[in-house]
């Protein structure tokens, strides 16, 4: 049977053929018409290679180009899940993927891994070239040997995205068609659709599941999703200079990259005239991006999403509303999408909290992942945990995140559980910490982080992007920052140390990179 999302963009071809699909910051684009001859072509390809084994699945390698949008509707076209690696990665990760999948083999649409991999490429390998031939001669030819494409069906595999995992190992989520489809059907009928055509922003790479929310909204409805290519996202300026033309109405990106842009004041309706919504996932959201956006972008609708990769992409959405702003609490990541079961249970206990008390959050539903591929050990901790009581016969997932739900539906975040550390034998949620951090008004971003010595936590270490990067640093502020969250926090919570940053790297995902600030300590 084939996949409603699979259908969907196909259907565009005759709905709008000449409607660019897919473009990016180098001018490179395809249209509707131009996406199903290709997916279609290297769909037949793949069904007759005798490289590729009925099944298994399959790698597209590169970033923002419109061939990596048609390799993977080939890949699902031809009953195969796709992978995504994308350049950013070091070579180690992506040789880690690609061990992992064991029989697989690679669509390089840039044509940089034997020389990135060298011997170490054990795998069926294809480059630009093979590609472009396979969709010029528009596969085999035609006769009783040759197999049709058989699409992936409900229950089989739609793609597989490595994440980081705790061991440094990446970990492959395996999100079925069923998943896919299910996202699609609520997303169909959400806040954040619009009935005349749009122009979306595919800011994050497409190895991090974010990037689903736009490539779903836009390519099942025949809008144009635009990117920034590899050498305009190392650059400010260039991408400002390349989202100018684009036209972009609706924004999908992480709250870290939106206050990168906001840094600089360039940033605003005269850049992007058309811009009116703007979706945003992956990290805390702060009022005070929304606030500034909203002050920038007048009339600009801000939604606040959350949705683990387990689960396919988001479980909640809402959009952000004044009265929300005015409140004295963090903003809400929004209500429950239909089709899912929002769980908050105790984290040792499994019983269910009742609202307005924070517990862990499990998701139960159909775009819950089938689990990790290859490592049945974390399948079970993550995707089996829930009680089979509340499971009620459907997948769950464990998410690790602390959340409460409040009686009228929304839910509101308080942080990683896995971000809990114990100092002086108090346990301490470092998210805590932050997000008082981030309502004081001197204070633009925050991480808190813990020092190590000698194999245990000292102190606590706190890296501050002030609001005023111009204003005085040092002991003075530090002192200030200090008065303040002891009127506020626990004095055993308070970080000893406090470092003053000019703004936060970020990892290719666009979120805060923590890691990189772990290093930033001992600088």
């Amino acid at each position: 049977m084939s996949s409603s999302y699979i259908a969907a963009i196909d259907a565009q071809a005759q709905r709008v053929p000449d409607a660019v699909a897919f473009c990016n910051s180098r001018g490179e684009s395809i249209t509707y018409a131009e996406l199903k001859r290709a997916s279609d072509a290297l769909a037949r390809w793949i069904a007759n290679s005798d490289a590729v084994a009925s099944g298994v699945p399959v790698v597209v390698y590169g970033h923002k180009s419109p061939l990596m949008p048609a390799c993977f509707l080939a890949c699902v076209k031809s009953g195969h899940a796709y992978v995504p690696i994308d350049v950013v990665y070091p070579r180690d990760r992506v040789a880690s993927i690609i061990d992992q999948l064991g029989e697989t083999v690679v669509l390089d649409t840039i044509g940089a891994i034997p020389q990135m991999l060298g011997d170490q490429l054990q795998r069926p390998w294809f480059g630009p070239d093979d590609l472009a031939a396979a969709i010029a001669d528009g596969a085999v030819e035609k006769g009783e040997s040759a197999a049709e494409p058989q699409p992936v069906r409900e229950n089989d595999l739609f793609y597989i995205l490595f994440t980081s995992g705790s061991t440094g190992t990446p970990k492959g989520v395996q999100i079925t068609t069923e998943c896919v489809d299910g996202f699609m059907d609520w997303l169909a009928g959400s806040e954040i659709m619009a009935d005349a055509p749009r122009v979306w922003f595919n800011r994050s790479p497409f190895t991090f599941d974010v990037s689903l929310t736009d490539m779903v909204c836009g390519l099942t409805r025949g809008d144009t999703l635009f990117a920034l290519e590899d050498e305009a996202e190392k650059s400010l300026a260039l991408a400002f200079e390349s989202l100018g033309t684009s036209g972009v109405t609706d924004w999908v990106s992480t709250p870290s990259f939106v206050d990168q842009c906001l840094a600089d004041e360039s940033f605003n309706a005269e850049l992007l005239p058309s811009l009116s919504h703007m979706v945003l996932a992956g990290e805390v959201l702060r009022p005070e991006t929304v606030r500034l956006a909203q002050q920038r972008f007048p009339g600009l609708r801000v939604f606040n999403g959350y949705g683990p990769t387990e689960s396919t992409d988001l479980v909640t959405l809402c959009e952000i509303l004044p009265e929300m702003l005015a409140c004295d609490r963090a903003l809400p990541i929004g209500y429950a999408k239909p089709g899912s079961r929002l769980l908050v249970l105790d984290p040792q206990t499994y019983e269910v909290k009742p609202d307005g008390e924070s517990g862990e959050l499990f998701v139960v539903g159909n775009t819950v992942a089938l689990g990790y591929w290859g490592r049945d050990d974390l399948t079970s901790a993550a995707f089996g945990a829930c009680p089979p009581e509340l499971a009620g016969g459907m997948r769950t997932y464990r998410t690790g995140d602390e959340v409460t739900r409040e009686p009228d539906g929304l839910y509101y975040y308080h942080g990683r559980y896995d971000l809990q550390i114990k100092l002086h034998g108090y346990r301490i949620e470092l998210g805590d910490i932050e997000s008082t951090l981030c309502a004081l008004p001197e204070v633009h971003m925050a991480c808190v982080l813990p020092a190590w010595r000698d194999g245990a936590i000292s102190h606590l270490v706190a890296l501050i992007v002030p609001a005023d990067l111009q204003a005085p640093r040092g002991f003075a502020l530090t002192k200030q920052l200090k008065r303040a969250l002891r009127e506020r926090i626990p004095a055993y919570m308070v970080p000893r140390a406090f470092k003053y940053l000019d703004s936060f790297p970020l990892n290719p995902s666009g979120k805060a990179d923590r890691k990189a600030l772990a290093a930033a300590i001992d600088e």
